[in-house]
Parts: C-alpha cells; sequence; structure tokens
C-alpha cells in the first residue's frame, strides 16, 4: 500500500469495461464513494478553498531559498558556499520551487513527501534526489530473516519493482503521526467527510444554478394521471426552470419541495463556514481564505507573514529542515531562509535602519545599503587639511597685492 493511500477497506468495487473487457477494483472509502483516480487528490484541489490553501503553503515552502550551515567548537556559524546541489536544485532540471512545492502538496493531502537519492558525491552523500507519488510508495519494518537484504527490524521502502530500500535511499517528510508510525496522516485520510462535504455543497450549488429549484416531488390529485403525464410535467417544469420562463402545471398538479428552499438553504453561509473549515484543516489563520472575515483586523504585511510563519508553517518548514539535514554531512545544518518572507514594508525598514543608524558600531550605512540592495556609497575626496594654530600664511599661495603704479613703471 502506498504511504499516500488511506487504510484499506474491507468492501471493494469491480468495474468492468463492457467493450475492451478491462477489469479496475476501487476501494469503498467509509462507504462515501469508490476512490475514482478521475482527480488529483481525491478531486481536493478542484475545490476552490482547498485549492488556494494547498498551493498557498506549498507554494511558500517552495519558494523559500535553502542555506546549509557549518558549525565548528568554538567558532561561529559559516554559510556554506555554493549551496549543496540536494538543496539548490534537488532534482535537476526543476527549479527548486518545482520540487519543494511538489514535495509539500503531497505533504499536506497525503502526509508524506517521498523523494529517492539519484545520485552521489564523492563522500557519498546525496547531490539529487527522484521525486515520487506518496501513493507509489510502500513502507515497512523487515518482520524476519530472509524476506530482505536489510536486518530485521529495519525500515523497508519499496517502489514498483525497487526493493530493500533503506532509510539512507529516501528522502521521506512525515506529517504528523502516531508514535512508531511509520507514515504520517494527511488531509485525505484525516478529513475526507469534510471533502466529500465539500464537493456536496458544489454539486448543491450546480443543481440550484441549473434547476433553480430545490429536489422535491410532483404531485396529482387526479387518480387517473399516468406514470408518463409525470414525468412529461416533470420535464416541462424543469425546462421552465432552466429557461427562466414562467412554468404552467395542469389543475390538480402540485410541487412540493423535499429540500429547503433557496432562503432556508443560506448556501452561501454555507459555503463561507466550509471556507473556514479549510483554514483549521491547513493551519491558516481564521479569515485568509475569507470564511470568517468578520475576525480579521487590519494588519501589515509584516505582521501577516509572521502570523503565517508561526502558527501554519512553523512545524511543516522545521520537518522539513530536519529530514534533509540528516542527508548533509555531519555537522552541517539546512535551513530555510525566512529574511524575504519576514521582510516589512519599507516605512518600517527605514524606521528600523534609523534606529541602528543611531547607535553605531551597531549598524552602519553600508550594510543598510546592502541590505536594500544598493552599492556601497561611492568613497568621498580627502579635504584639504586645516592650517596648524598660529602659523603663517604662505606668501607663495597668498594672493599678491600690486600697487597701482608699480605696473606703468615695469611697462
Amino acid at each position: 500500500m502506498g504511504l499516500g493511500k488511506l487504510l484499506t477497506r474491507s468492501t471493494e468495487y469491480v468495474a468492468t469495461n463492457t467493450v475492451t473487457n478491462e477489469v479496475q477494483t476501487f476501494t469503498i472509502v467509509d462507504n462515501l464513494a469508490p476512490d475514482w483516480p478521475s482527480s488529483t487528490y481525491r478531486g481536493g484541489m478542484g475545490i476552490p478553498g482547498a485549492w488556494r490553501a494547498a498551493t498557498l503553503l506549498s507554494g511558500l515552502i517552495g519558494s523559500v531559498p535553502w542555506n546549509a550551515y557549518r558549525s565548528a567548537q568554538g567558532r561561529p556559524t559559516d554559510v556554506i558556499y555554493p549551496t549543496p546541489p540536494l538543496l539548490a536544485q534537488p532534482n535537476p532540471p526543476d527549479t527548486a520551487l518545482t520540487s519543494f512545492s511538489s514535495m509539500a502538496l503531497d505533504y499536506y493531502w497525503h502526509g508524506n513527501a517521498i523523494a529517492l537519492v539519484a545520485s552521489r558525491n564523492r563522500e557519498g552523500w546525496p547531490t539529487a534526489a527522484y521525486l515520487i507519488p506518496a501513493t507509489s510508495v510502500g513502507v515497512r519494518r523487515v518482520p524476519a530473516p530472509g524476506m530482505s537484504t536489510l536486518p530485521v527490524g529495519a525500515i523497508e521502502y519499496s517502489v514498483g519493482t525497487m526493493r530493500n530500500l533503506g532509510v539512507n535511499d529516501v528522502i521521506h517528510i512525515k506529517a504528523p503521526c502516531e508514535p512508531g508510525a511509520l507514515r504520517g496522516m494527511g488531509v485525505l485520510e484525516a478529513h475526507l467527510n469534510t471533502l466529500d462535504l465539500s464537493a456536496e455543497l458544489s454539486r448543491q450549488a450546480r443543481s440550484i444554478t441549473r434547476h433553480g429549484v430545490p429536489t422535491g416531488v410532483l404531485t396529482s390529485d387526479n387518480p387517473d394521471t399516468t406514470d408518463e403525464e409525470l414525468r412529461a410535467a416533470k420535464t416541462a417544469w424543469l425546462a421552465a426552470q432552466r429557461d427562466r420562463t414562467v412554468a404552467a402545471l395542469r389543475p390538480g398538479t402540485d410541487f412540493k419541495p423535499l429540500s429547503w428552499n433557496p432562503e432556508e438553504l443560506e448556501l452561501i453561509a454555507a459555503r463561507q463556514f466550509n471556507l473556514t473549515e479549510w483554514e483549521l484543516i491547513f493551519g491558516l489563520p481564521v479569515g485568509w481564505l475569507g470564511g470568517n472575515t468578520n475576525s480579521r483586523t487590519y494588519a501589515n504585511v509584516e505582521a501577516d507573514a509572521v502570523s503565517l510563519l508561526k502558527f501554519s508553517l512553523g512545524i511543516p518548514l522545521v520537518q522539513f529542515e530536519q529530514t534533509l539535514t540528516l542527508h548533509l554531512p555531519r555537522g552541517t545544518v539546512a535551513k530555510a531562509n525566512l529574511d524575504e518572507m519576514l521582510r516589512g514594508d519599507t516605512l518600517t525598514r527605514f524606521q528600523a535602519y534609523a534606529i541602528g543608524l543611531q547607535n553605531q558600531p551597531f549598524l552602519t550605512v553600508d550594510e543598510v545599503r546592502a541590505q536594500e540592495g544598493r552599492p556601497p556609497m561611492p568613497a568621498r575626496s580627502a579635504a584639504p587639511p586645516a592650517p596648524a594654530p598660529n602659523s603663517q600664511p604662505d606668501d607663495s599661495m597668498s594672493p599678491q597685492v600690486v600697487p597701482a603704479g608699480s605696473m606703468m613703471e615695469g611697462s
């Protein structure tokens, strides 16, 4: 079973193509519906709120620069330059944004982000990785001798025909999990009912848009009315509602809704509450998706970024950092560079610079300009030295005062 798949259920459905005789088996999940492979993440990315939450968080994880730091006893921490290839471009030719954001999508939806080590340097440390969908990876502990080349009790991964993959061959970033669990829990496993509810709300909205009326029943007081006549009345009723025209019913025929009317349905409020649920599921601050907008107050960009980092991205980023660190040389630590995310607006930055410049040598002008991506100030030309006290002026450099008649006499 793949790491990203839900726990196996006992009910299965076998579908046979009557033309090609192709057979496919689907699992019934919590008696909701078969796991049709028609869309990614069981259709979750087709829900606007879930799409926004997933792409926002995964995009932020993928967009932050990743640096490696090395520290030695008694020495300050140094940034390793150039950045190790595993952090700069883990899955060539894809960019780091593509690689890390796609891993983050699997992390949130399936609870597991998986990559196989593809190449190593001379020392044996990974330099590149091949990303694998979580649903294609199996994991277990070796139960008995002879069942794997790995020792008994070791964690073994399998991808297709590839077996006996150990923890050094796989970069596995796990979402929250039970103690000792080999796989993390994702949105699909923990909140499948909410996903189904969102799909049902969308279906109801489409139904109202298409038909204009809720589900109901047409009845007739005439005992001689046949089923065909009722079906014809139903077809005419739905056609009139789709065309937004006046519907006409025969005498004795009545329509009784079986669900709420449009006013009682409160579909907008229900969908807004559903957005709040998606905010809670993905760990976003309430109001970021428009769920409960009344709870949000004005905040500047920097405060929003700090809130998002502390309460939404903090734990996933640390899990990415610690897992990547395990695949770097000893003493080297992987860290996400959050400077750009925490960068304040222009006024806030300049106010902070002013405080730093007032407390020199804490901050210099050239350091401030470097923070803003500007070159150092040009060197100023040296000023002429001031004359010494009580010194006599140099007559050769002083202007000469010539008497008025002297020039006439010399000429």
